[in-house]
């Protein structure tokens, strides 16, 4: 009863339900909130009417209310971490009662207890993201064609591109949460990191000689995790699309503004479908391509031109890469310029003042110059791998035209596009590497698998939620970025 009164001022103070309802807001917020932003820019399109747009809504709120979702999901852990932390802290207050390293004990109770309140909470939570019968996400519902039309103007030149049947069809796959665990396992090893850095680089050992190394190492660290993510990303865009989200993919697909029928060539060619020299019945994708853009037809035959000019990558923006890396840039300028500014001015319209104005416009033109170079070092790296640079550096026995278009090119863009994070703000390019690591990491790793193996995703999931809720009570700077931000006004 000592024990229990002991631990009744805290409980008090410190009301179970307070984190919980906080969790359980901010989920839905951050769960409904992109998507109605989604509609709005849909509804603006007049892609949809006005009792469409309620239609939606309404599903759209009404869907976040189930058991099984994100809002309940993180009620249900942040509410069960904070009741396991009292029921263990009140147990480790008994032993130490009566045992002769009570001071040990209570020196350690409360990290033991987050650590263990969080591990038992996130692994019986996690079930409730995997107690969903059927597809959970539109990336999930299986389909084995998607038809593409060409994307200028008029031109219908379609194409299918084969795709894998999703193996939510079979039954008692689970993996619904895996993005999550992905999420929270990098953020995680973010944190341990970090901290051990730190404790590394003490600032005895920064006034050494060697204190500009690990200056430079700290500034590339996030632009690096950045370049090989978003390069094994693009990598999976190209070659092996079932691997990223449905609307991952699409967004890209805006983003890049190519013609898929080009795609589909170098996936055929990745394939061994698509071989110089040989009729392999590939020609009328590209000759497609040719009547739409004006081109002479024997360009699309890859038995009798080889390899393809590389003005068909530039599509439509003339013979020069120069020229087309320019275009490129501008392109994908306006359409982030787009994008961006809306969202800046809405963020900075809590406190309008001119000063806000004008900081919003300098986010957003330099967060689009960002993706202007990303989407032009691309395709300028494609073109200085196909022409400008390959064929001069490798003689064609050593590197066929057929290998560098199996891979080689796309490859090549992938290593050097991501650099163009250098551009963005040190604080933005954090964010950044940390929203696209984990859908890097998700691309080496099957979307579903059987129930059997949950405990394993249940494991990794435990273990990065313990750490990174024992980082948010101790210390949430450990925890880089608005997460820690998150977690801190959620459990503190």
């Amino acid at each position: 009863m000592v024990a229990f009164n002991s631990l009744h001022g805290p409980l008090r103070k410190t009301s179970v339900l307070r984190p919980l309802l906080r969790a359980y807001l901010f989920a839905h917020v951050s769960s409904t909130g992109p998507r109605l932003l989604s509609l709005l820019f849909t509804l603006r399109s007049k892609r949809l009417n006005w009792r469409q747009a309620l239609t939606a809504v309404h599903g759209i709120l009404l869907s976040a209310l189930d058991f099984n979702r994100f809002p309940s999901f993180c009620a249900a852990l942040v509410g069960g971490y904070t009741t396991f932390q009292y029921l263990i802290q009140f147990l480790i207050h008994l032993i130490s009662k009566r045992s002769s390293i009570s001071l040990r004990l209570r020196g350690f109770s409360n990290t033991v207890s987050r650590f263990l309140a969080a591990f038992i909470a996130a692994w019986l939570s996690l079930r409730l993201l995997n107690n969903v019968k059927g597809p959970s996400r539109p990336d999930d519902r299986p389909s084995e064609t998607k038809i593409l039309d060409g994307q200028e103007g008029s031109r219908k030149d379609s194409i299918q591109l084969d795709r894998p049947v999703s193996q939510s069809k079979q039954p008692g796959l689970l993996g619904q949460s895996l993005d999550l665990t992905i999420l929270v396992s990098v953020r995680a090893l973010d944190s341990v990191v970090g901290d051990l850095w730190s404790r590394l680089a003490s600032p005895r050992v920064l006034k050494s000689q060697r204190s500009s190394v690990y200056s430079r190492i700290s500034q590339f660290t996030d632009a690096g995790v950045f370049a090989v993510s978003a390069g094994a990303v693009m990598w999976a865009w190209f070659y092996l699309p079932e691997r990223l989200p449905r609307e991952y993919n699409k967004w890209i697909d805006q983003a890049a503004q190519v013609d898929l029928r080009l795609v589909e060539v170098l996936r055929n060619a990745r394939r061994g479908k698509f071989i110089y020299g040989k009729e392999t019945g590939q020609a009328p994708i590209l000759e497609g391509m040719c009547k739409d853009y004006g081109w002479p037809l024997v360009w699309g035959n890859p038995a009798q031109t080889i390899p393809i000019p590389c003005e068909m990558v530039h599509m439509g923006t003339g013979p020069s890469c120069h020229w087309h890396a320019v275009v490129r840039f501008i392109r994908a300028f306006r359409f982030s310029m787009a994008m961006y500014l809306p969202l800046q001015l809405l963020v900075k319209a809590r406190h309008p003042s001119v000063k806000a104005l004008k900081q919003a416009l300098r986010d957003a033109t330099r967060s689009s110059a960002f993706l202007g170079a990303f989407i032009s070092t691309f395709y300028y790296s494609v073109c200085l791998s196909r022409t400008l640079l390959g064929p001069r550096i490798f003689s064609r026995k050593i590197i066929s035209a057929m290998a560098i278009d199996s891979g080689i090119c796309v490859g090549v863009g992938c290593m050097m596009c991501g650099w163009s994070i250098l551009l963005e703000a040190r604080k933005r390019r954090q964010e950044i590497a940390f929203f696209v690591a984990p859908r890097a990491v998700a691309t080496f790793l099957p979307r579903r698998y059987e129930s059997k193996y949950l405990w394993r995703e249940q494991l990794a999931f435990s273990l990065s939620t313990a750490i990174l809720f024992a980082y948010a009570q101790k210390n949430p700077t450990k925890i880089r970025g608005v997460l820690g931000q998150i977690l801190d006004k959620v459990l503190n």
